[in-house]
């Protein structure tokens, strides 16, 4: 009997946890992350909710630290072009935005191509 209600309390616990995860990642402000696209890096995929590319890029976070992602779209982006995705923990990327080199904050800037040197 005592060995039942452990079991339902770790259950209930775990239940509690994920819940707690999924409404965290649901209300909390999104991360930034900042990318640029190469065209290179696409690939064709089987289609979803009107997304038939995912790019898989290196991206940066505004304070400069390395934030990898893989971000699926409906359509090839501009190649060389700078985004800012927001991405939630368990979602992945959320929504983006391309922004000018100077709309980038200067710790992420060191980390990405510059557009001299990216041909932008």
């Amino acid at each position: 009997m005592a060995r039942k209600v452990v079991i339902g309390l770790v259950a209930v616990l775990g239940v509690c946890a994920l819940a707690a995860v999924a409404l965290y990642s649901e209300f909390s402000d999104p991360a930034q992350v900042y990318v640029q696209v190469d065209d290179n890096r696409v690939r064709s995929i089987e289609p979803h909710g009107g997304m038939a590319y995912s790019y898989t890029l290196d991206g940066v976070t505004p304070d400069g630290k390395p934030a990898p992602v893989t971000l699926d779209t409906e359509r090839v982006l501009r190649d060389k072009a700078y985004l800012l995705l927001r991405t939630r923990p368990l979602v992945g990327v959320v929504s983006w935005e391309e922004v000018a080199w100077d709309q980038i904050p200067e710790a992420a800037r060191a980390a990405l191509p510059a557009p001299d040197a990216a041909g932008a």
